[in-house]
């Protein structure tokens, strides 16, 4: 889609055309829908943002956490609530609000239902193998997998999750058959493939660095095209001739039918504060990294990401399963 993220032509993207008076936005505080419960990195990324707020907005960002159904919930909630689009409200937009609509899981369609305003956040999503895994290299893996079609068994954090996807399109890019065993969380995957229970799992690196720093895991490669700082012998995919490039997204959005002058005022303001050196160094200790984009970057990004997921999940049959999940 050409339409840039701060003039929304289909809809015209400022209120019938009225232009708002923004001299004086934002004058009140802002409220922030994150839609997950608090502690998780959606939440800690709005927090610290939130922290920031006053320096370069004017006003502080007040934060609501609504969780449940994978953050449908909260979205539901944030798109149906009366004047959302005053200016004075957003929320998140992460990697599975682009997903979920593809699988006809949602209601909505938040891309549809959301503004792009700012990608916060990627974190890279990586192939480990417990540390006695006879494989050492993800050519090892490749090998032994071509060989033995579907004997292989990777963890990730449910049917049609992010790191499911990923763990699809490496099948299809190396020609190879591996089970995948779907888990309800992250969390659960890690514990199975630390006790041997699985061969590989498919995670976000937040999730595997610490265990990969001390060996605990063999971290094999990385599905997205950039390096690990503390452990730069990890190969990416991409180097191996694999095009798989996913990642873990956290983004920032308000309510479509803002007024186009306000969302420029957000697209500014947030830019600075996730440009800001101090926010980037408070970011990683959490184990995020920024990875920044305006406003209309990160629409572009979403409308491509949503093209390349549902081709990933047709091809790969996730989208046949997660429809056999939910009927």
């Amino acid at each position: 889609s050409a339409v840039a993220g701060c003039s929304n032509s289909q809809n015209g993207g400022s209120n019938n055309g009225e232009s708002a008076d923004v001299s004086n936005y934002p004058s009140k505080e802002i409220e922030w829908l994150v839609p997950y419960t608090a502690g998780g990195s959606s939440d800690q990324m709005a927090r610290l943002i939130a922290k920031y707020s006053k320096q370069y907005l004017g006003v502080d960002i007040i934060i609501e956490n609504v969780g449940g159904g994978g953050g449908n919930v909260g979205l539901s909630q944030f798109v149906t609530s009366p004047g959302v689009n005053d200016g004075y409200n957003i929320t998140c937009f992460n990697t599975t609000a682009n997903l979920q609509p593809i699988y006809g899981t949602t209601e909505y369609d938040w891309l549809e239902e959301l503004e792009p305003l700012a990608l916060c956040v990627s974190i890279p999503i990586v192939i480990s193998v417990p540390k006695d895994s006879p494989f050492n290299t993800i050519e090892e893996l490749v090998d032994y997998a071509k060989a033995n079609p579907g004997k292989l068994q990777y963890g990730h954090a449910g049917i049609g999750s992010i790191t499911n996807v990923a763990g699809e399109q490496f099948c299809l890019e190396a020609g190879i058959e591996m089970t995948a065993v779907p888990f309800g969380s992250g969390a659960d995957a890690l514990t199975a493939v630390m006790g041997s229970q699985i061969d590989i799992n498919v995670a976000s690196l937040s999730e595997v660095l610490s265990y990969g720093e001390t060996g605990e895991l063999k971290l094999l490669a990385l599905c997205t095209d950039t390096q690990i700082e503390s452990m730069p012998e990890v190969p990416t995919l991409i180097s191996k001739g694999y095009e798989v490039d996913q990642m873990v997204t956290q983004g920032i959005a308000t309510a479509k039918d803002t007024p186009a002058e306000m969302v420029a005022v957000l697209d500014k303001g947030l830019g600075e504060i996730i440009n800001d050196e101090n926010f980037q160094a408070e970011l990683k200790t959490y184990g995020m990294d920024v990875e920044y984009m305006n406003a209309a970057d990160f629409n572009t990004f979403l409308q491509e990401q949503r093209e390349e997921f549902t081709q990933i999940v047709t091809e790969s049959g996730i989208l046949e399963e997660v429809q056999a999940q939910t009927n």
